[in-house]
């Protein structure tokens, strides 16, 4: 892997720092090349407009006429062609590159033509100017040799724009600075009043605005690539851009604005002619020599801060690369137009790249996955936007498999705390997320698995309270047919039996314990068969069922009971009725046993959906520990009866004011048993 580092004029900036100013800075002056461009696109358009204008306007528009039509014409086609380029440098469409191509094909053509007609009297363009050159139009066919030879040096650059050669030059460097020396001719010229510059052994000379134009236009050209050779040099933050910046522009103002005034001292006779050349080369050799060793000076100054920067710079990063180079988490750093300008190995090794496929390359380039890159871009512009850190997991389908990373991104501020980028560190948790995954499936199977047998539970439980209830009924239906039967027939022979007994005392104090202990053999018995399997119910239904039962807990306890039932007849199912029943005998003998009540309240509730049985009495109340006690055995029937059904069990109790057991069973179809 290979990095670079670079520093501003304080020596104290980051390479990566550095990178993002010097993207910025080309940006910006390429804009200033389209503006450019585009004033010398309407420029053109303006000298048309004037060559048509009225005589009146024509007086006010004299320097804009005085630059002919052809010109103009050339210098639109120059101003749309170099934009359409400036635009092509963000990858424009196929249609605006063509557009482009065939606007330079113009400009060469017309530039070809004006040449060898100026050089050979070849009139290839006459034809097509002379119909545009109408009565009362100031267009003009005929323009100055060097500024046809201007359009066709530019044609050539616009062309060999982006062509590279050996050693890294462009061509088209080098011929915009012939195009500004060329320009430059006139205008000293103009500024010195010398005629023969502005007209160059031709009949008529070059305006000052087509000079002007073609000075502007070679600036433009060389500002549409700043990455260039020789614009990088001079729009650079090293030493030799430096220099240049701040030594060219002064010294050459030094230089014109010192030979204007020798050159103005012997136009007034302050001295001969004779003396005017040994006068500039003394003023200009002084002036050189002082310029450059002020400028040396500064630059030894600026050397050694930048060297004790660089010492104290290359010490960081060594350290910096000694550590991402070693460290087996991938590190990255992105710009805000999020392309890639610091890569670890680990991170070059993830994406399947060496550092310069990866360097200056966007999300989509470097991963396979559409939607991940554009996942990881809006990661990275939310982290840009919001200026916090953030900690994201994100699974990426790599070259080598797929792969779980942890990545904590964080902002990347400069010194003025603008947001220059993302830098981010992942881990990979690939092992982990497989474990955990592994662990969750497993817990899945083994929830599975628990409801599964909990379900055959409750079925086996549903089945053994089933065949109980059928012993019940089995058992009832002995007591009722055999022992009532047996207990009626024995009542009857007591009766005769009474009849013959003697008269003695002893035996009739016995004939009244014998009937006592019959009456309660056969209530204990109607008892326990009521218990067993309630008459009452397979009979009349639930609503009696519970009515029954109330009237035989207060008989046999004293304690008020209470009911609201449905009006309507209750059409449940007769296993959801027995459970209800069931339910409703276990809460009221926790009411006779504990709760210490003078009164229960039962209320029986039954919609389209659900029947709700709730048992409301005034003891003691149900203490918290017991309510989450799986140990005590009634309330766990009634939440494993009620499970069953899919419904719940409801408990609200305060000690000392009684207790509420609410049962909420959904309505379904169950078969009868």
């Amino acid at each position: 892997m290979h990095t670079t580092s670079t520093r501003n004029d304080t020596g104290e900036s980051s390479s990566l720092e550095h990178y993002v100013a010097t993207q910025a800075n080309f940006a910006s002056i390429i804009s200033a090349a389209m503006s450019l461009a585009m004033i010398i696109a309407l420029f053109g358009v303006v000298v048309l407009i004037s060559c048509y204008a009225d005589d009146g306007y024509r007086k006010i528009l004299a320097d804009l006429i005085s630059v002919q039509g052809s010109s103009a014409a050339g210098f639109i086609l120059s101003g749309a062609a170099l934009y359409l380029q400036c635009l092509n440098v963000g990858k424009i469409s196929r249609k605006l590159a063509l557009a482009s191509r065939v606007l330079i094909v113009l400009l060469l053509l017309l530039s070809a033509g004006f040449l060898l007609q100026n050089l050979f009297g070849v009139k290839l363009l006459h034809g097509a100017f002379s119909v545009l050159s109408t009565a009362g139009s100031a267009f003009g066919a005929e323009i100055h040799p060097l500024a046809a030879g201007c359009f066709l040096l530019t044609a050539l650059i616009l062309m060999l724009q982006d062509l590279r050669i050996r050693g890294g030059h462009y061509p088209a460097e080098y011929l915009a600075f012939v195009l500004l020396g060329l320009s430059a001719i006139p205008l000293v010229g103009y500024l010195y009043g010398i005629n023969k510059l502005t007209f160059l052994r031709y009949s008529t000379g070059i305006p000052l605005l087509t000079a002007l134009g073609f000075l502007l236009l070679g600036a433009a050209l060389l500002m549409a690539r700043p990455s260039h050779r020789l614009m990088s040099i001079i729009i650079g933050h090293a030493p030799g851009g430096n220099m240049l910046r701040r030594l060219l522009p002064s010294m050459l103002f030094l230089i014109l604005l010192l030979n204007w005034l020798v050159s103005r001292g012997a136009e007034r006779g302050l001295y001969s002619d004779q003396l005017m050349l040994p006068f500039l080369t003394l003023i200009d050799g002084a002036l050189v020599v002082f310029v450059f060793w002020r400028f040396a000076g500064k630059l030894d100054r600026e050397y050694g801060a930048r060297m004790q920067s660089a010492a104290k710079l290359a010490e960081a990063n060594s350290l910096l690369t000694a550590v991402s180079d070693s460290t087996r988490e991938p590190i990255f750093v992105k710009n805000r137009q999020g392309l890639l300008v610091f890569a670890n190995p680990a991170l070059l090794q993830q994406v399947g790249k060496t550092w310069e496929e990866a360097m200056y390359r966007s999300s989509r380039e470097l991963f396979t996955e559409r939607e991940e890159a554009d996942r990881i871009d809006e990661d990275d512009k939310r982290v840009m936007a919001h200026g916090l850190p953030e900690t994201i997991e994100q699974t990426l389908h790599l070259q080598h498999g797929i792969f779980t990373y942890q990545s904590t991104r964080v902002p990347w501020f400069d010194k003025a705390g603008n947001v220059l980028g993302v830098i981010g560190i992942s881990t990979d948790i690939s092992e982990r997320k497989r474990a955990e995954d592994s662990l969750r499936e497993r817990e899945a199977q083994l929830e599975k698995a628990v409801v599964e047998r909990t379900a055959l539970l409750r079925e086996l439980t549903n089945h053994l309270e089933t065949v109980r209830e059928e012993e019940k009924r089995a058992i009832a239906r002995e007591l009722h047919d055999n022992m009532g039967a047996s207990l009626t027939a024995l009542s009857m022979h007591l009766e005769s039996v009474y009849k013959i007994l003697p008269e003695d005392e002893k035996w009739q104090e016995r004939k009244p314990r014998m009937q006592g202990l019959m009456s309660s053999l056969v209530s204990t018995t109607r008892r326990i068969q009521t218990e067993l399997r309630p008459n009452m119910l397979d009979l009349f239904g639930l609503k009696a069922a519970i009515t029954e039962q109330l009237d035989e807990l207060a008989e046999r306890t004293g304690i008020t009971c209470k009911s609201s039932l449905p009006d309507e007849d209750v059409t449940i199912g007769h296993e959801m009725e027995i459970a209800i029943y069931r339910m409703l005998q276990e809460m009221l003998n926790n009411v006779t046993k504990h709760a210490k009540a003078t009164q229960v309240d039962v209320i029986l509730d039954v919609d389209e959906e659900q029947v709700s049985l709730t048992v409301r009495d005034n003891g003691v109340g149900i203490p918290q520990e017991r309510q989450d006690n799986n140990k005590t055995y009634g309330l766990r029937g009634l939440r494993e009866r009620a499970t069953f059904f899919g419904g719940n069990v409801v408990i609200r109790s305060t000690p000392g004011n009684g207790s509420i057991i609410s049962i909420r069973l959904p309505l379904a179809p169950v078969a009868d048993v």
